[in-house]
């Protein structure tokens, strides 16, 4: 039996002239859809707002054609690509909305209110939203890392995720960096047929072993201390330059060399930060700012989808409940706070009670 009475969402709703939203949120990846679905099913209206083209997030990005092993029933693994299109139809199916290539720049706290209650202003690159509760779920990592020596060219054949490429027919890939991406990266593209070179800037992969093992046994090379000092387009190939002198001619280059931090934007929001540049949040996944949750990799130590998944469902009915019930999270941190308060006091009564004479 369901633990919540809504009105479902109307499918004739006109979502462009909305005057508010009851939730924003930011990022449309694994944590994000899982978010939006929550309260959507609890009858409130959601909008996703993604920086990127198409929702999915990491799984979709770096995993777009490597089957995920680590999802409950999926004995047989998944696609990054077929998981997050699967989850983004199941939140469209269920009126969530959504908004691409828009980047958050700040939340407002504002002077109108909708229901009685305070809205916020979620500002982007396009726009701007007003809304009850906001629930960011945009990630620690927001772009890939970039080579300017590479970006210069101007090239299609210039990858920062893996392309979805079938059949390279004996083409020549080459692929930079030493993470675990890179090297599922120089993996994927021996098993499809391509000529395979790993450009690792320190001495030695810094991912796993038996990726390396692999690539070696699909007979890829592995050339450590090695990075590119200039590039150049030659009749449709790339030819790259390296630090040792060695020239090199390839049909592709896939770069994984890590992602751009979002502290920058978190500092922005004025929100409370963990020393590793998170966002600090409480047992109910709210921010130091009032109405504004988050979940996923934008706080989270263990980054498994799975968890992402538990973690947006749960701060959406935190949100939801919030909604339908005001002060609901003050009643349940009053709460906490007396259960804390006398175990303090059974504490120290025990310690009393075993104080030497």
């Amino acid at each position: 039996m369901s633990d919540f009475k809504v009105t479902p969402l109307d499918k004739d709703t006109d979502f462009d002239n909305l005057p508010f939203w009851d939730v924003v949120i930011i990022g449309a990846g694994p944590a994000g859809l899982a978010a939006g679905l929550t309260t959507a099913h609890r009858g409130l209206t959601t909008l996703v707002i993604e920086a990127k083209g198409e929702p999915g997030g990491q799984p979709q990005f770096l995993y777009a054609e490597k089957k995920i092993i680590d999802i409950p029933g999926f004995p047989d693994g998944i696609t990054g690509e077929e998981l997050s299109e699967r989850t983004f139809r199941q939140a469209r199916e269920a009126l969530v909305q959504f908004r691409f290539q828009e980047e958050l720049t700040d939340i407002e706290e504002t002077i109108e209110t909708g229901k009685d209650e305070p809205l916020k202003r979620v500002v982007t690159t396009k726009g701007s939203y007003l809304c009850r509760k906001v629930i960011l779920a945009c990630g620690l990592l927001h772009y890939p890392r970039k080579l300017p020596v590479l970006d210069a060219l101007e090239a299609k054949q210039v990858h920062y995720k893996v392309p979805r490429v079938n059949d390279y027919d004996g083409e020549n890939v080459v692929v930079v960096g030493g993470g675990d991406s890179a090297l599922d990266a120089a993996v994927m593209a021996l098993q499809r047929g391509a000529q395979v070179q790993v450009f690792v800037r320190k001495e030695h992969p810094a991912g796993k072993a038996k990726s390396v093992e692999r690539i070696q046994e699909l007979g890829g090379e592995i050339l450590g201390k090695t990075e590119i000092e200039s590039a150049q387009l030659v009749v449709g190939r790339i030819v790259l330059q390296t630090n040792s002198g060695r020239e090199i001619v390839t049909d592709h280059v896939i770069v994984q060399i890590g992602f751009l931090s979002a502290k920058e934007t978190f500092q922005r929001l004025n929100v409370a930060l963990s020393d590793d540049g998170s966002i600090s949040i409480d047992p109910y996944y709210e921010t130091s700012r009032k109405g504004i949750f988050a979940v996923g990799d934008v706080h989270g130590d263990i980054k498994l989808i799975v968890v992402a998944w538990a973690e947006g469902i749960q701060a959406a009915i935190y949100a939801f409940k919030e909604i339908t019930s005001p002060y609901w999270l003050n009643e349940r941190r009053l709460h906490d706070h007396k259960l804390a308060l006398i175990g303090e006091k059974v504490s120290r009564a025990a310690a009393e009670v075993h104080r030497p004479n």
